[in-house]
Parts: C-alpha cells; structure tokens; sequence
C-alpha cells in the first residue's frame, strides 16, 4: 500500500515548505529525505527552483528517435 498524502504530522513536522527533486523536479517537502516519484535520496538537499529535467529527457527521446529513424532509413536504402 502506497501513502501518497502526508499525514498531518508530516505537514507539522515539514512546515508545509516545499522544493523540488534535483533528479526529476518533482515537488517534494524541503526535509524530505527520498523523493516520492523517483525515489531518489534527497540527502536534505533539495532544489529550491525546478530544474529543466522534463525537457532534458524529451530532447534525449527525441534526439535517441532521430538517431534511430536516420539509422532504419539508412539501413534500408543500403538493402534497396
């Protein structure tokens, strides 16, 4: 069973501040030690601004499908 929430300790203890995984920029409580969507240590250190991680990863799928497409038309004009 996955607790998504916090509990109402938790935003006592947690003061109700957020910021923000420097892995997946998810938004997580700024003592939080693991990140709850990519569950990543945090090691009491999280960003306090999103970092541009979601754009990273489309450009690299984008770029990886560009490669893979050149790659397959290559291939197949070489077969022709």
């Amino acid at each position: 069973m996955i607790d998504e929430d916090p509990s109402p300790d938790d935003l006592e203890r947690f003061s109700r501040d957020t910021a923000y995984c420097p892995d997946c920029a998810a938004e997580v409580w700024d003592q939080a030690e693991i990140c709850s969507s990519c569950g990543a240590y945090l090691h009491g250190d999280p960003s306090s601004r999103p970092k541009d991680a979601r754009q990273r990863r489309r450009r690299w799928v984008a770029l990886v499908t560009i490669i893979t497409v050149t790659a397959f038309l290559l291939l197949t004009l070489r077969l022709l």
